[in-house]
């Protein structure tokens, strides 16, 4: 028993210098790698601080774009109902246009209709008249 931990002993002691040896062998690489591990920590952390921040920019951003939509949304209807009260006005205005017209240039046609009309008018009166 007392052989087998000597034994144990020498063997233990031969694995751990084993250890020790293969890493004094690569300790610039291993120190390397844990530089680099610790640089890829700060930088995880930064992004993940990033993140957070992203994240709550896109909420904002998001309900901010749900209101522009719906003030969008009102703005087609006012857009829509001006454009139906601008043809109701241009035709007002061509009907204006058309009148003014009408009404700097005498029609001669339209000035016998008035006289024969009147004339009309006339007759009708002198016949309605009973005594």
């Amino acid at each position: 028993m007392t052989l087998y931990l000597i034994l144990a002993g020498i063997g233990g002691i031969w694995l751990g210098y084993l250890f020790f040896y293969l890493r004094y062998e690569y300790k610039d690489t291993v120190n390397e790698l844990r530089s680099h591990l610790k640089e890829a920590n700060k930088q995880i952390w930064f992004l993940q601080e990033e993140l957070e921040e992203f994240s709550l920019q896109n909420e904002i951003l998001k309900s901010k774009t749900a209101e522009l939509l719906d003030k969008n949304d009102e703005l087609n209807d006012v857009v829509a109902e001006l454009s139906k009260y601008y043809v109701h006005i241009k035709k007002a205005s061509e009907k204006s246009n058309e009148l003014s017209k009408y009404l700097t240039e005498p029609d001669p046609e339209l000035e016998e209709k008035i006289m024969k009309q009147l004339k009309k008018d006339k007759k009708a009166d002198s016949e309605k008249t009973f005594f």
